[in-house]
């Protein structure tokens, strides 16, 4: 093999690994880092997710379980204030909510798929286990203090919603 033979190979190589490597990162702007609350060591304000502020992301909610459309008036203002309440804590605030008995606030709680009852909310919830990461977990949220729950998984500081649970049927009372 000539020199000039080597010398092309050796920078192909070196291009492809640059091109996988940049593959590996996401790029966002400041302004980026902060709407989409993402946790960045680089990023002052942004380097540690449990005191960031959750928001609700819908990109993996299906209206085919359970549909805003089948909730009451006040069940919708319930939900309202469930968004206000979210956004107004901290994860590391949400992830006390389930720490103490009984459970207060949003009462976050951690679950395995195959032990949630509904059969519907199972199936959706297994839909999307098959696109996430295998490291991420369910868990869900109270909405009320009676039955209204929200089912769904944490990614940087986003709250993604799968299902909505108006009568508590993934784990009945």
């Amino acid at each position: 093999m000539d020199k000039k033979h080597k010398k092309k190979k050796k920078k192909k190589i070196l291009k492809e690994a640059v091109t996988q490597e940049v593959k590996n990162y996401v790029r966002a702007n400041n302004k980026e880092v902060k709407i989409m609350g993402l946790v960045a060591e680089e990023t002052d304000g942004h380097s540690n997710i449990y005191a960031m502020h959750p928001y609700v992301a819908l990109k993996y909610f299906k209206s085919d379980w359970q549909c805003f459309s089948d909730w009451e008036s006040y069940e919708l203002k319930l939900f309202s204030s469930f968004l206000k309440t979210l956004s107004n804590h901290t994860w590391e605030q949400v992830y006390r909510t389930g720490s103490s008995v009984p459970k207060r606030g949003l009462a976050y709680t951690k679950y395995k798929v195959e032990d949630v009852k509904s059969e519907a909310i199972r199936n959706r919830l297994e839909s999307v286990e098959n696109k996430i990461s295998e490291d991420i977990s369910f868990f869900e949220l109270r909405v009320d203090q009676n039955k209204l729950r929200v089912h769904g998984f944490q990614c940087q500081s986003a709250f993604f919603l799968i299902a909505l649970d108006r009568n508590h049927e993934a784990f009945p009372m």
